[in-house]
């Protein structure tokens, strides 16, 4: 995952964009063109528009965003709201959390992860040798022989990892767990429409303007049991917490919808018709306005 940090220069008119381009090609200082230019309120930020996940500067830029675009200058584009240069000021790489590690040796690599060699193969051109990897070998090492990057085999493969092995929780296990009163925590991940119909005493709504709040209340090791519909969306969330260093996340086995059947029958149930348009609010990025 990349946090990339975006500043720009905005104006609904679109010679002054222009101007602005022909200047920056011809060796002005982007942050002279953005006092010169811009428009918008971030012009007092010399145009910085802060650090974003990987998903909105790709939606904001038009395209993918990749390690060697640090200092690249795009545009001018058309938006809705006007006419944008942007630049992508900065880059950083976020860390995966995992059970990967690049001290690891790669022998007990393959014990965890089976699939890790294919993978580093596949994807990195990382071969396996014939009499296998010496003794003391570590992931580390593999790297700088192959002059890979750490972070970006390190976060690949403990994405691939969290990809194959979801943790799941059953209906009849969470139920012996709240009878028995073990310390677990259930967070709601569904709309608020959707709990209003049914839901889990003591469960948690999760959502984009309390995560931070919630979360930074649990511990990382605390189990915590995600709810939803019927599974559907909890094991993206699962894979968000893991990242995230919460080490005991799982998904409830058949969401809300096997709780009400075999848990709860008091419970309504409900059916959501994905053709009308239906998507769950997005909890884990929200969009930042740049509309000004």
């Amino acid at each position: 995952m990349i946090k990339v940090r975006i500043s720009q220069i905005f104006s609904h008119a679109a010679e002054d964009v222009v101007a602005a381009k022909k200047e920056l090609d011809t060796g002005a200082s982007f942050e002279d063109m953005v006092q010169k230019y811009s428009t918008c309120p971030s012009k007092s930020q010399q145009g910085d528009l802060g650090w974003m996940p990987e998903g909105n500067a790709e939606s904001l830029l038009g395209s993918k965003v990749s390690e060697d675009q640090k200092g690249e200058i795009l545009g001018p584009i058309h938006s809705p709201y006007g006419y944008h240069i942007l630049k992508v000021s900065d880059l950083e790489i976020e860390r995966i959390e995992g059970p990967v590690k690049l001290e690891m040796e790669m022998s007990f690599l393959n014990e965890i992860f089976p699939d890790a060699h294919s993978l580093l193969f596949k994807n990195f051109h990382i071969g396996l040798p014939i009499e296998g990897y010496p003794k003391g070998e570590t992931l580390a090492n593999i790297c700088k022989v192959h002059n890979k990057s750490e972070l970006e085999v390190l976060n690949f493969l403990n994405q691939a990892f969290s990809d194959k092995n979801v943790a799941t929780l059953s209906v009849e296990a969470l139920k012996e767990k709240l009878s028995s009163g073990a310390t677990v925590s259930l967070l709601d991940i569904r709309e608020g429409w959707e709990r209003d119909i049914a839901k889990i005493e003591g469960s948690l709504l999760i959502t984009r303007d309390n995560n931070e709040e919630i979360l930074s209340s649990l511990p990382k090791d605390r189990e915590i049991v995600l709810i939803d519909w019927k599974q559907d969306r909890s094991p993206n969330f699962q894979k968000w917490l893991a990242q995230r260093g919460f080490t005991q996340a799982k998904c409830l086995e058949g969401g809300i919808d096997a709780w009400a059947e075999k848990a709860d029958t008091r419970l309504s149930r409900y059916d959501i018709d994905e053709d009308d348009g239906y998507r769950y609010e997005d909890i884990l990025e929200e969009p930042e306005d740049h509309s000004h």
